[in-house]
């Protein structure tokens, strides 16, 4: 049975006593989905943990999820309002530059990968079930240090092919195409025996 927004506001009012002000599918709700989610918003407060047309999920109340708190001064996870931390680079996370002088590889302040500390991707950061403990951390360590371990062998590796190439392509250049290196090619200008005042001594 397809539910319509009316038919679930009579139903929410029947059940609770309290019609609700606005009621919409929440998230993303596909077509050959089994069910769908909605939000009831009602103008007071109203009971929960009820079914509503006798089958479905439990009504519960909305809580809005808090976003996980990012310091910019020192890159770590909690709140800039009170941090007491050294300032660090956004990038590589050393304190002893900003992020404007930069010029190192990126580097995670948290986990040591090979990605900002702001990054998704930073095993280290705390999820919605709470920050990791300090065993999770020591491992998100090592594993982010071999990350960024194997970026830097790749970056060299790169840097070294291209070192190489580009010493190939100055060799190269620096051979002229004509002159092939050996003397015995190269054509001998005529000698001109001259007829006028030659002095023999």
């Amino acid at each position: 049975m397809e539910v319509s927004s009316a038919m679930l506001i009579e139903e929410v009012e029947r059940i609770t006593s309290i019609r609700p002000a606005h009621v919409k599918l929440f998230g993303r709700n596909k077509a050959e989905a089994p069910h769908r989610t909605w939000m009831a918003y009602f103008s007071k407060a109203s009971r929960t943990g009820f079914r509503v047309f006798d089958e479905s999920g439990i009504a519960r109340p909305f809580k809005k999820q808090q976003p996980i708190e990012f310091c910019k001064r020192c890159n770590g996870h909690h709140p800039t309002k009170n941090c007491s931390r050294a300032p660090s680079c956004g990038n590589c996370g050393s304190t002893n530059h900003s992020e404007e002088l930069c010029m190192a590889a990126t580097k995670c302040r948290n986990c040591g990968g090979p990605h900002r500390s702001d990054s998704r991707r930073c095993l280290a950061s705390p999820t919605r079930l709470g920050a990791p403990t300090k065993e999770q951390m020591k491992t998100f360590r090592q594993v982010g240090e071999r990350e960024y371990q194997a970026v830097l062998r790749a970056k060299a590796a790169e840097k070294s092919a291209n070192s190489a190439e580009n010493i190939n392509i100055d060799l190269t250049c620096s051979q002229d195409p004509e002159v092939d290196g050996n003397i015995d090619n190269i054509p001998a200008s005529p000698i001109e025996n001259s007829t006028g005042d030659a002095i023999h001594l």
